[in-house]
């Protein structure tokens, strides 16, 4: 048997300084949209973490719904950042009544399992 022979399968790959890269360089910079009503987005937040939580079935429909059919207006990069903004949207208004706008202290403590007693 001949050692010579040629490897079955894709090609190799490009390098990466290929087309894709040519084209991006030669675009416009892009003009930032105005966005209405947006919340701000949090700062200082340098890493992600996975959060996960329990929602009533037709609530996570309905968010869902709301996602998808205006996720371009409002240039909403994923679902998480979505949930994130909804979240902190809550937090400002809460931080703002009952807070004077600053934020609460604490939040590095974990959150208690089960449900909370009525106040």
């Amino acid at each position: 048997m001949s050692q010579n022979r040629e490897p079955i399968g894709p090609p190799p790959r490009r390098p990466a300084a290929g087309v894709q890269n040519l084209v991006k360089a030669n675009r416009a910079p892009a003009t930032e949209a105005p966005q209405a009503a947006a919340a701000p987005k949090p700062a200082g937040t340098s890493t992600t973490e996975q959060v996960t939580f329990y929602m009533p079935g037709d609530a996570r429909k309905r968010a869902k719904a709301a996602f998808n059919a205006t996720r371009g207006q409002e240039e909403d990069a994923s679902w998480s950042e979505f949930v994130t903004r909804a979240v902190m949207n809550e937090v400002y208004r809460r931080e703002r009544i009952y807070n004077e706008g600053d934020a609460f202290p604490g939040g590095t403590r974990n959150l208690s399992p089960g449900r909370t007693l009525s106040p």
